[in-house]
């Protein structure tokens, strides 16, 4: 049976990809698609798709890896399905957004009835092709310019690869002043903000790569 679209919300006329919303507009596009996931970035919505098996399994084992860690520390890890505000500059928008891992060591952030995360300290993103530059452009940038993230992590889906910034506590508003650190197979992840030390083979359990399968 063909759907009913009469029962469908018809689309705003501001909702077009890549279109300068108001924040109220947005929410709005929340509230017509509930089972949609939209992020908020300078003004514009971006739609999230589904993702790849390595994706979903480094971000599983990411969030396990971390969770484990911080058992014994005031910290909590949240995966993708919990939203993260980051803050508006002056004259700014605010952002809305969905890491693939995030850290909160705020208590506020861990009441059983929140919905959104207002104080992440470190973020993780699983580059996908489709999002890679987003993730690299003006979400890195967003998280930036959030004050109580200390650490931004990328990782690779293609191989064994995660690159990790760390605010610099002596300039923290700059941010070309944030020290980069890039870490491979054979590697262990420092994460200085959590005292958090995890190889980067646990980041990538359960996968196999084409130069694994050659070799």
């Amino acid at each position: 049976m063909a759907p009913d679209s009469h029962n469908k919300p018809t689309p705003p006329l501001w909702h077009r990809p890549g279109t300068k919303m108001a924040e109220e507009q947005y929410h709005e596009l929340e509230h017509l698609y509930p089972d949609r996931k939209y992020e908020y970035i300078d003004g514009i919505a971006y739609m999230m798709s589904g993702g790849s098996v390595a994706h979903d399994r480094i971000a599983y084992n990411t969030r396990l890896a971390l969770d484990t860690h911080l058992r014994s520390h005031a910290c909590t890890v949240f995966g993708a399905d919990v939203q993260v505000f980051l803050a508006q500059k002056k004259k700014g928008k605010p952002h809305f957004v969905y890491p693939d891992v995030t850290i909160s060591c705020d208590a506020a952030d861990s009441r059983s009835d929140n919905t959104l995360i207002a104080s992440p300290r470190v973020v993780v993103e699983v580059l996908s092709p489709g999002t890679e530059t987003k993730d690299r452009g003006a979400k890195f940038k967003a998280y930036q310019s959030q004050e109580t993230i200390q650490e931004i992590v990328l990782a690779s889906q293609f191989a064994q690869y995660v690159e990790v910034w760390q605010r610099n506590e002596q300039n923290p508003n700059n941010p070309r002043a944030w020290h980069y650190r890039h870490y491979g197979p054979d590697d262990t992840i420092d994460l200085v903000s959590i005292d958090g030390h995890i190889e980067v083979a646990a980041w990538y359990r359960g996968l196999v790569f084409d130069d694994e399968e050659e070799s």
